[in-house]
């Protein structure tokens, strides 16, 4: 598999060796898929902010940040307050999918300093003063797995340094690197999901339940087995309890009550997916993939014109469109991912009736919630498919190759209990080559592959 390897870190904005980049250049030089230079700038600045986080002196290093107290009595940054006053009112905000961007430093830093900083002013910000961003507290409930998603990607890649390092001289523990790719494929997968439900909050007359549940129920859980696997990779590595990787670990499992990423969200998210619309009973709107530019493309306007519902209806019916555009790839890894689509085709068309009769069904019912529970992994498969689609034109974006997305349908596929087709390509070994040449040249393990200041 040919890697795309990034260009060196430079500050967006900052000068070249030619002289002063373009702006879309500049932005480009920050991550695969950018965002506005602006963006771009407050980012870093945020990330400069937050400081070295390894530095034991940094009152925002790791060390300070493990203790709790210490983090609820940080005051927000008048800065970073800024993020979430709309334009309109002489703030940053544009739009929910480039303010969870503009925040990642943060959220890859704590989860505890994410709720305090980048999730609690959300909650009490919609005054009625028009200061807030619409829908905030629908965007708070998102930028909870946000956080999530990225802090277990710091962890993700203290992992592969070790086991990066150490196999380079110990065979033995080359083995963990199909399970650190697995990790990777999982994250990619969460936060494709993630991201679609964070652009449908910018249609105020979208119907988005079942996606903002999605991402409530299976994030935690997915992020979860992703932690679990990073557990057992530490300890075999000689990372024990008392390491700094494992005491960071250990700190997210502490942090999910009091950011409210748990079990109890979890489950709060598994009972407004059963209570959620599946569409119109005998048909697969979108199915040509007409919205499929404007729902996947990430970082790119969202379309404003899409009816109610639309987002939910397109990304349900994603799964079969996808299946059938792949239908003529060529290439084994193209081919391959095509099979896995058409498998998980077999199953959401199998899932749609009990879907709709479930929908008034007691929420309680055990039966119910394990519909609710292939659903959410259904709702997360098709997210991959679309996003990888309509990255795939992006020239040098990991997110629009096949490798990863054939992965971690492979893992929706393990978790659903459907047998995986025969005779698929294995691509564990060009998923862990990608993530650690991302840990060696500094670039994050999220969806767009931006660079990092530390």
């Amino acid at each position: 598999m040919t890697l795309t390897r990034p260009a060196p870190v430079t500050a967006p904005g900052g000068p070249s060796a030619s002289g002063t980049a373009p702006p879309r250049t500049a932005a480009r030089a920050y991550a695969e898929l950018p965002p506005p230079v602006g963006a771009a700038l407050r980012a870093l600045r945020l990330d400069a902010l937050l400081g070295d986080p390894d530095d034991a002196d940094n009152p925002l290093g790791r060390a300070a940040l493990a203790d709790r107290a210490h983090t609820d009595a940080l005051p927000v940054p008048e800065d970073l307050r800024a993020e979430f006053v709309p334009s309109a009112a002489g703030g940053h905000f544009s739009t929910p999918e480039q303010l969870a961007r503009a925040l990642r430093p943060l959220f890859r830093r704590d989860l505890a300093l994410s709720q305090a900083w980048g999730v609690r002013p959300l909650l009490v910000a919609d005054d009625g003063t028009g200061c807030a961003p619409a829908r905030a507290g629908e965007l708070a409930a998102l930028l909870g797995p946000a956080a999530l998603i990225a802090v277990t990607g710091t962890v993700l890649r203290d992992a592969v340094r070790v086991v990066d390092a150490r196999g380079r001289h110990e065979p033995a523990v080359r083995q963990w690197h199909g399970t650190l790719a697995e990790g990777f494929a999982d994250l990619l997968a969460c936060e494709s999901l993630l991201a679609v439900a964070l652009r449908s909050l910018e249609l105020p007359d979208a119907g988005t339940p079942a996606l903002a549940a999605a991402v409530g129920y299976v994030v935690p859980q997915i992020v979860g087995d992703v932690r679990s696997a990073l557990d057992l990779v530490l300890h075999e590595t000689g990372s024990g309890p008392g390491s700094p990787r494992a005491r960071a670990l250990g700190k997210i499992a502490d942090d999910l009550p009091h950011a409210a990423v748990d079990w109890f969200a979890s489950t709060v998210g598994q009972a407004k997916l059963v209570r959620a619309r599946s569409g119109p009973a005998g048909v697969e709107p979108y199915e040509d993939g007409a919205w499929a530019g404007t729902l996947f493309r990430l970082g790119e306007p969202v379309a404003q014109d899409l009816p109610a519902d639309g987002y939910h209806y397109a990304l349900t019916a994603t799964l079969p469109a996808a299946a059938a555009r792949l239908a003529d790839a060529s290439g084994p890894a193209h081919v391959a991912l095509a099979r896995a689509a058409r498998r998980l085709t077999t199953e959401h068309r199998t899932l749609l009736l009990p879907l709709r009769r479930a929908a008034h069904a007691d929420p309680a019912d055990a039966s119910v919630r394990a519909l609710a529970d292939r659903k959410a992994l259904l709702l997360l498969a098709a997210a991959v498919l679309g996003v990888r689609e309509a990255a795939a034109d992006v020239p040098g974006a990991y997110i629009g190759t096949p490798d990863w997305a054939l992965l971690a349908l492979a893992r929706v596929t393990e978790r659903l209990g459907v047998p995986l087709p025969t005779g698929l390509t294995d691509p564990r070994d060009g998923v862990w080559a990608v993530l650690a040449h991302r840990v060696r040249h500094h670039v994050d393990v999220d969806v767009y592959a931006t660079r990092l200041l530390w």
